[in-house]
């Protein structure tokens, strides 16, 4: 809450923002919107509505209805986060633009950023998240994006969606009432699942990465003819690219002249940020995880020249099919020669079981501690660690622990 703002009160399924109106006007805030009267000091200014968040939508829909720029939307299972930050990294080379901030991107975070969004800029680029059919075609009947594209499909919240099926349909709610002018933009392995009238793909064609290497400083690919160098070592970041410079390419910007400045893009923090301590290298790629974006990590991992340990969490929210994508964790670890593999959680007790009938060194922990008690007294040498878990199982402890070296 800063000073100068309007709050917003909104009843959740945990917390009510009723309860919190005081403190924020406490801290500078010049009004509220909520559903009742509220025992606030008497000059305070309440609106009072029967639904505060269809109120912050309306709000939101008003400034999205009077802004003249261009407004990009960006859906899929993996990688949304990472091509948000990449689209306006590059874009905020030739215009000013707006993004949705850290991970916005729910029923609440996008009409609340588009609330907030400046009006002067020339792009909005907003990221959308679904855990379920309905919600990404509720955010693009707000937003009302030129550009629309899916990063990746893949398995992910299939306790709600169902199947994967349901995540290809999900996530193509996209392309929901698309204009003749607006593009749609997706990866060619899914570009069979979507007809509409404007579309590029990438992955194939003229935005596929070709003669790629990744090294501990990061990737580098040829597209369509031109190099570029990301000093992020992974492979997801490629795809990632791909997608955002097919985005610059529906919005008529000269890309090519652009693709320098990906060698001084950085990630955000839990996006396979890249950490160092003595002779450790640390990937903090924490912020959440599910059998796609596992697999790209551990692809990446295994392409270091270093010792490789990988440190896994649960993949929450896959339904019944959850044992079975746990398991081929397992065996992938196996399969691509990770020397140690730390598991966490009681789904990843399923990898663990995978990766022990196959290989030696893998170990399964109950406890943040006796993780970060194995890494402290065992990894004495130069090492390459990946962290990587569910967002429910807080495995960014894991990283600041083992950085500092003390328990969590």
């Amino acid at each position: 809450m800063q000073e100068g703002q309007l709050f917003v009160a909104i009843k959740g399924r945990v917390h009510d923002g009723h309860d919190y109106a005081l403190q924020a006007i406490q801290k500078g805030a010049v009004g509220v919107i909520c559903e009742r009267e509220l025992g606030l000091p008497k000059d305070t200014p309440q609106l009072i509505v029967e639904s505060s968040l269809e109120a912050l939508r309306r709000f939101a829909s008003w400034k999205r209805e009077n802004f003249k720029g261009k407004v990009v939307a960006i859906a899929g299972s993996a990688g949304k986060t990472t091509t948000k930050e990449l689209t306006a990294f590059l874009l905020s080379k030739v215009g000013k633009v707006c993004k949705t901030p850290r991970n916005y991107n729910s029923q609440i975070g996008v009409p609340l950023s588009v609330a907030n969004f400046e009006e002067d800029c020339d792009f909005w680029v907003v990221e959308m998240g679904a855990s379920q059919k309905g919600d990404v075609k509720r955010l693009v009947e707000l937003v009302k994006p030129h550009i629309r594209a899916i990063t990746a499909i893949g398995e992910e919240h299939l306790e709600t969606f169902g199947c994967l099926d349901d995540v290809v349909l999900g996530n193509g709610e996209v392309f929901y009432q698309m204009q003749e002018e607006d593009c749609g933009i997706c990866p060619a392995y899914v570009s069979h699942c979507y007809h509409i009238p404007r579309k590029l793909v990438f992955g194939d064609g003229r935005f596929r990465a070709e003669d790629l290497e990744l090294s501990e400083e990061g990737v580098s690919f040829i597209v369509d003819g031109v190099q570029v160098f990301i000093p992020v070592p992974s492979f997801a970041i490629v795809e990632n690219a791909l997608c955002a410079l097919a985005i610059l390419e529906a919005l008529g910007i000269d890309w090519k002249g652009l693709c320098g400045y990906l060698a001084n893009f950085h990630p955000v923090e839990g996006r396979f940020r890249i950490l160092r301590k003595r002779e450790m290298t640390l990937i903090d790629d924490t912020y959440n995880a599910n059998p796609p974006s596992m697999r790209m990590a551990l692809r990446s991992l295994s392409f270091f020249k270093t010792k490789k340990i990988a440190v896994l969490g649960d993949m929450l929210e896959l339904g019944a099919d959850s044992e079975k994508y746990h398991r081929e964790v397992g065996r992938l670890c196996a399969e691509l020669s990770i020397d140690v593999c730390l598991f966490f959680g009681e789904n990843m007790r399923h990898a663990y079981e995978e990766c022990k009938r196959l290989k030696e060194e893998c170990f399964f922990f109950e406890s943040h501690e006796q993780i970060l008690h194995w890494l402290l007294e065992n990894v004495h040498e130069k090492a390459v660690i990946l962290f990587k878990g569910s967002r429910g199982m807080n495995m960014e402890k894991l990283v600041e622990g083992t950085l500092n070296g003390r328990p969590c």
